[in-house]
């Protein structure tokens, strides 16, 4: 069995509190580019994964904990020919101008990627839109 570690980061013009809060509803899995909610069973979500081509997976995600220094998200997805994957969202205090803002990075670490639809470049990419995803989520809410 081989892991495969994926890393993103990225800043966010938003505070990581109300970006935490985004995480912790129900559309969170909706901020993953090429997925579709389908439902839930036994505190699992059920998607669609269109990339490369549909298949379905089971995620679950643990709503973001509070640490000294940083807001902390656990996750994980499972599914047919997909590499199984636990990863961490951390979503620290970043230093700026007057503005709250965010540094956010996204860790996932696979296994098994050679031999799923998902590669490292396509993993990689996913976890770059999510972050963009989180990121304007978090700032249109700051603006509104």
């Amino acid at each position: 069995m081989s892991s495969t570690r994926t890393r993103a980061s990225r800043p966010i013009g938003a505070d990581p509190t109300s970006t935490a809060l985004l995480l912790a509803g129900p559309t969170a899995v909706e901020l993953w580019p090429g997925l579709r909610r389908l439902g839930e069973v036994g505190g699992r979500v059920l998607v669609e994964l269109d990339r490369p081509t549909p298949t379905a997976a089971s995620v679950t995600a643990r709503p973001p904990r509070r640490t000294p220094t940083a807001y902390v998200t656990r996750f994980g997805w499972t599914g047919p020919d997909l590499p199984v994957t636990e990863g961490v969202l951390t979503l620290t205090y970043a230093p700026g101008d007057a503005t709250p803002s965010t540094r956010a990075e996204l860790v996932l670490d696979s296994e098994d990627v050679a031999l799923s639809r998902l590669d490292e470049a396509a993993l990689a990419q996913m976890a770059e839109q999510f972050l963009a995803n989180l990121a304007r989520a978090a700032e249109s809410r700051r603006a509104a």
